[in-house]
């Protein structure tokens, strides 16, 4: 269903400074799926300046499955671990600008490497590739992504693979809370200089614009309101452009395809806190989200941005 309505806002007067990650963790793999990570990471460090680690996983031999004596578990656990590293070394041989950056190897499983990495540095924001549906891209593919956004602390960007510079049209869903809030003014840290932030909301009920006066009237003028206070609020904070729009419909399919009917590169999305309630619920709408969308996705952080 298309949009209600769109309302656009440029920013008045000197843009203020915007601040956007300066440790950046990228999960990546050797193979073609982790382009578009690496790709947008180096492009985000080159404007801010931002320190890189780049963590590849090989995940641990069967153990228990009989084998040759030649050759033991832990020997062939080191020798996948080397070939890990090679491959993401050998990747980013041809990337502009990752010469300084640490790239390390582990054994273990992806989503526990990335998140024990990330807290140990600590980084301030992880970046993955969206990943496809070959085996090997499933170790940084969107249930990767969903397994570290439920734990991690830091906001996860997953890039799709043809992704090669920073975000100039960000589609960010709001339900006015703190996180989606934040999610939105971190996305539009990220977005380019000249880039445009939609603020989308997806209204529950099926039809717009009701009769005059009736429920869903006086519910859609309400959230009008609070979406141009957020639009205030998140230009002031940014100095970006900034546009509503009010969506009606099932929340992951309207957002997905008003993400791809407006030309998006990216689709932002609050946190979670670290309850169950909010464990269950990332696994909905922004589950969703990670495994329909075309574009990058950015999982914000709980925090005040």
């Amino acid at each position: 269903m298309s949009p209600v309505h769109a309302v656009g806002t440029k920013p008045r007067g000197a843009r203020k400074p915007f601040r956007i990650p300066l440790h950046l963790l990228v999960g990546a793999t050797g193979e073609p799926s982790s382009e578009g990570a690496l790709h947008v990471a180096a492009a985000l460090a080159e404007r801010s300046h931002a320190s890189v680690r780049v963590l590849t996983v090989s995940t641990p031999f069967p153990h228990a499955v009989g084998i040759s004596d030649i050759t033991s578990p832990p020997m062939l656990d080191e020798e996948n671990r080397e070939a890990a590293l090679a491959g993401v070394k050998a990747r980013l041989e041809t990337l502009p600008g990752s010469r300084p950056w640490t790239v390390r190897a582990v054994i273990g499983w992806p989503s526990e490497a990335i998140i024990d990495e990330a807290e140990r540095w600590p980084a301030s924001l992880i970046v993955l590739g969206r990943g496809e549906h070959h085996a090997w891209d499933r170790l940084f593919g969107p249930e990767t992504a969903i397994a570290v956004a439920r734990r991690s602390r830091a906001p996860v960007l997953a890039v799709a693979r043809t992704a090669r510079t920073i975000p100039s049209r960000v589609l960010a869903a709001i339900d006015f809370t703190d996180s989606s809030i934040n999610a939105a003014k971190l996305a539009a840290r990220l977005v380019a200089p000249n880039g445009t932030l939609i603020l989308a909301y997806v209204t529950p009920f099926a039809e717009p614009h009701g009769t005059k006066g009736s429920l869903s009237d006086l519910y859609e003028t309400g959230v009008e309101d609070r979406l141009a206070a957020c639009q205030s609020e998140i230009t002031q904070a940014t100095g970006r452009t900034v546009e509503t729009t009010l969506l009606s419909g099932e929340v992951v399919g309207q957002l997905v395809e008003h993400a791809e009917l407006e030309g998006c590169d990216l689709i932002a999305v609050g946190g979670h806190r670290q309850g169950i309630v909010d464990r269950i619920l990332i696994g909905s709408v922004r589950a969703g989200i990670l495994r329909a969308a075309k574009c990058s996705v950015l999982i914000g952080p709980q925090q005040t941005a």
